[in-house]
């Protein structure tokens, strides 16, 4: 009577098979996230802030359209003598160009249709030398809205007896960026110039020095 034989090879062979399955997915889940999502994120966020930036430089060249940049936004004050005692930002213009300009730019997102951005795989990976090579993955970004404005001043010393006044317009913007099988929604920060101003001679004493980052503020009485 013949014994049959167990085959015991396939359960080995099958179980080795599935280790190394296993852990190519692992090593492969691990790349994703730790390289191609990074690279993918820093692509798109690039392109982002230039597409955010673009957007808000055309929107500001309709803004001050036929007028003086920034010209309403400084309150001067002069002596009798006709030199300039006192210059600060007009707090209340100020804010009505912030609202005005904020709506404008929510407008002109609304109206995007948004870019399209190709990556080359070589360059998700993070290969220097193959970052043209592969097929392109493509994202898709659309800025989404303007989250907070708010200025900030500045005196910028020039020369002798010239100092210049400047007036910038911070912006916080949301904008989306979808990816095969996934979509993020980031945060981008602008700071643009809205306005300046020439002091000539005397300087006004109507200011503070900060020696920490040598710049010069309004202060208010």
């Amino acid at each position: 009577m013949r014994r049959r034989k167990r085959r015991t090879g396939k359960k080995p062979l099958l179980a080795a098979v599935m280790f190394v399955t296993a852990a190519v997915f692992l090593s492969g889940t691990v790349f994703v996230k730790t390289v191609v999502e990074p690279n993918m994120e820093n692509a798109a966020r690039m392109k982002a802030e230039a597409l955010v930036s673009r957007t808000i430089s055309k929107t500001l060249s309709q803004q001050f359209k036929g007028q003086e940049k920034g010209g309403s936004l400084f309150t001067v004050e002069k002596g009798s003598d006709g030199s300039m005692e006192m210059v600060q930002a007009d707090s209340v213009e100020i804010n009505i160009f912030l609202s005005e300009f904020s709506v404008s730019l929510q407008e002109a997102f609304q109206n995007m249709e948004g870019e399209r951005l190709r990556v080359p795989l070589g360059s998700l990976m993070g290969s220097k030398i193959l970052s043209q090579a592969g097929p392109s993955v493509t994202l898709g970004i659309m800025p989404l809205s303007v989250s907070s404005t708010d200025f900030r001043t500045e005196f910028e010393t020039q020369g002798i007896n010239q100092t210049k006044y400047k007036i910038y317009m911070i912006l916080k913007c949301r904008v989306r960026v979808m990816a095969p099988f996934s979509s993020r929604v980031f945060a981008t920060k602008n700071t643009v110039l809205i306005g300046e101003t020439v002091i000539l001679g005397k300087v006004p004493d109507s200011y503070v020095q900060v020696p920490q980052e040598d710049i010069l503020d309004v202060t208010e009485e």
